[in-house]
């Protein structure tokens, strides 16, 4: 009979869109294996260059992940939030961490051990698979997007798009326009851009001077939508 932290645990996977098909006997065979990790705000999980041997579930909590180069120059590659899988390359491929990922808040996550989860995926749960497949594909266009835009794109462009993508996924509209509801500093959003955080510094002052955007105590509001749109290429100017 399953333990109330386990019945607890399955419920958490029931959630998750990868696991979603699996029946509760499937999903009770996960949690039976699976364990819970806490990390605190600006807490390290691994490092890029780790050995990796866990798959893990966001149950609370937000994480970025990113690299740092030789240099120490920083760049992340995105947030994860709530019911995202993460650390599916080094448990399909068997390598190493290939990027740093680090709580930004308090986090809840489940931990599933590579022998466990591949000898559940051989005893024939190939939907699974699959969608782990889809979720790697999925990063993948995102760090290609990356590299694109930070080619491609000028500095205005590049943090148009992404204060668009964060408000997307944060934004809360209120009388002045859309709050991110994400602290983020500068040096924060330097990393999600490519750029340094003197660059950002300039580039929001200026949308500060014209009533475009602006920065209270690292949250971030969008006054004019229409025109960071344009600048990002969404709409025509």
């Amino acid at each position: 009979m399953a333990t109330p932290e386990a019945r607890a645990r399955r419920e958490i996977l029931a959630r998750v869109p990868v696991f979603a098909k699996l029946g509760e006997r499937e999903l009770d065979e996960l949690a039976q294996v699976a364990h819970t990790r806490h990390l605190r705000p600006r807490e390290e999980l691994f490092h890029k260059g780790d050995e990796g041997s866990q798959v893990y579930v966001i149950v609370r909590g937000r994480l970025r992940v990113g690299t740092t180069s030789a240099a120490g120059d920083d760049v992340q590659f995105g947030i994860m939030n709530p019911c995202e899988v993460f650390g599916e390359l080094a448990l399909l491929a068997g390598c190493h961490r290939t990027g740093t990922v680090t709580a930004i808040d308090e986090c809840e996550l489940l931990c599933l051990e590579r022998r466990d989860f591949l000898s559940f995926l051989r005893r024939g749960h190939p939907d699974v698979a699959i969608h782990l497949l889809e979720v790697l594909a999925e990063r993948l266009r995102r760090i290609s997007e990356f590299v694109e835009d930070t080619v491609f794109l000028n500095l205005p462009a590049r943090l148009a798009k992404k204060l668009l993508g964060l408000a997307e996924a944060y934004g809360r509209e209120g009388p002045g326009g859309v709050r991110i509801d994400l602290k983020l500093s500068q040096q924060e959003l330097a990393t999600m851009v490519g750029t340094t955080r003197e660059s950002v510094n300039k580039q929001m002052r200026a949308w500060e001077d014209a009533g475009v955007a602006t920065s209270e105590r690292g949250f971030i509001t969008i006054h004019r939508l229409r025109e960071l749109q344009s600048l990002a290429g969404f709409v025509e100017s």
